[in-house]
């Protein structure tokens, strides 16, 4: 599970204003929500956030599977068109 999760990136098209700066952020709601479309069952208490995601470009986030298991998902923001 932790190899097919540190395959996948996801993407979120995000709103932006005046020098990219992203209206909101992305939650672990959200994240959860994209994982369950790739087809995992990922509880919320799982998804390790230290601060919301609100700024473009790759971020990692920690999915705890087990207490001594963690997969680094990749999670990219990108601009709305």
């Amino acid at each position: 599970l932790k190899q097919k999760i540190e395959k996948v990136t996801l993407k979120f098209k995000v709103k932006t204003g005046t020098m990219d700066q992203v209206f909101g952020s992305i939650s672990t709601k959200q994240i959860i929500t994209e994982l369950k479309k790739h087809g995992f069952n990922i509880d919320k208490k799982q998804v390790i956030l230290d601060n919301p995601l609100s700024c473009l470009g790759f971020h990692n986030v920690k999915i705890e599977l087990h207490k001594k298991v963690n997969a680094i998902l990749k999670v990219e923001l990108v601009k709305e068109s």
